[in-house]
């Protein structure tokens, strides 16, 4: 049977952080890896509503997400703590996740930028440990403070969920979702990331759109995007940036396939007209992802990360993943190069 899984509890708007009520209990954990949320004075907004209806409030602070996980897992045992409150960056949403899985308490996520980093932790893989949060507060006041490179990089890796979910996903649900997202995602992400205001809300809005149909995918750790992500991930990139810098290369490698898809966004974005031929509306909307990745600041290809072509080409040969797949993402595609 068809089902979707959204978190219980989503609040959105601007200055909502300062009516975040977090569910009633004897001891949280309020976890975080973001300068912005001590700088702006976010975590201590947080800490303070959450100790007027909570006992007990332990907070742990660190900007290496596995030194978080580690020490948030120790006091969380410790203290025998009944809610996680995550807050930061998408990959401490997973450190929280992550937390929430093992010890089976319940989760708030308070994100700055994106919802999901696909991080995998020693204690368990991204795809293992993989659910909505029982509460999602989406506050485009948060977004504002966001470095313009992270809202680059969040901003295409979240486009990246919603292509993985459109090339596997047959429900109808989460598809509308994926689509939802991806449009919203490039109509705003250039405005968003010169720091258009109000496109940045709809670029944190879009994103959770892209996310949320992610999440509710199914076999997707044996799609494209999760075994390239991830084999690019043990040279010590986190993966929702391989994301980011990969997705044209895998729309590329699954064009024909994703064609309706893909005509689908690119006619809800204006860059393909009712008539136009699908193939070359497809070729076309990879052609703008590329524009629009060059016009942020992100490598066309993996080897712009400044992976040496050595240890790429030894540890592909010890992968069952495509190699041409895998070069295509490494050295680019030579479609860009004649553009």
């Amino acid at each position: 049977m068809p089902e979707i899984y959204l978190p219980e509890k989503i609040i959105f708007g601007k200055d909502k952080i300062k009516e975040f009520r977090p569910e009633s209990c004897e001891h949280a954990i309020l976890i975080c890896d973001s300068d912005i949320f001590q700088n702006r004075g976010f975590l201590e907004t947080i800490k303070t509503k959450s100790t007027k209806i909570i006992s007990h409030v332990s907070v742990v602070v660190n900007q290496n997400i596995f030194e978080l996980y580690n020490a948030a897992t120790e006091v969380f045992f410790a203290k025998e703590a009944d809610l996680i409150i995550a807050a930061g960056s998408a990959a401490a949403i997973d450190c929280g996740m992550l937390l929430s899985y093992e010890s089976k308490a319940k989760f708030a996520a308070i994100p700055c930028c994106g919802t999901c980093g696909m991080t995998d932790f020693e204690s368990g893989e991204y795809y293992s440990y993989r659910h909505s949060p029982s509460t999602l507060l989406l506050d485009p006041c948060i977004i504002r403070c966001v470095p313009s490179g992270m809202v680059a990089y969040d901003g295409l890796a979240s486009f990246a969920y919603a292509i993985d979910t459109l090339e596997n996903s047959d429900n109808i649900i989460t598809k509308t979702f994926a689509v939802q997202g991806a449009v919203g995602i490039l109509e705003n992400l250039i405005p968003a990331y010169r720091g258009d205001i109000g496109a940045l809300e709809r670029l944190m809005y879009a994103m959770y759109f892209a996310v949320a149909a992610h999440r509710n995918g199914a076999d997707l750790e044996n799609s494209d995007l999760s075994k390239v992500s991830k084999f690019f991930a043990e040279f010590g990139y986190p993966r929702s940036s391989v994301c980011a810098l990969i997705v044209p290369n895998i729309m590329e490698s699954r064009e024909h396939e994703m064609r309706e898809s893909l005509f689908e966004i690119a006619m809800r974005t204006g860059i393909a007209h009712e008539d136009d031929d699908p193939a070359f509306v497809a070729t076309r909307l990879i052609d703008e992802i590329r524009k629009i990745q060059a016009s942020v600041g992100i490598p066309r290809a993996v080897s712009g990360f400044g992976l040496n072509e050595s240890e790429y080409q030894t540890k592909k040969s010890n992968t069952t993943v495509p190699d041409d797949l895998l070069d295509l993402c490494y050295y680019g595609s030579f479609k860009f190069l004649k553009m």
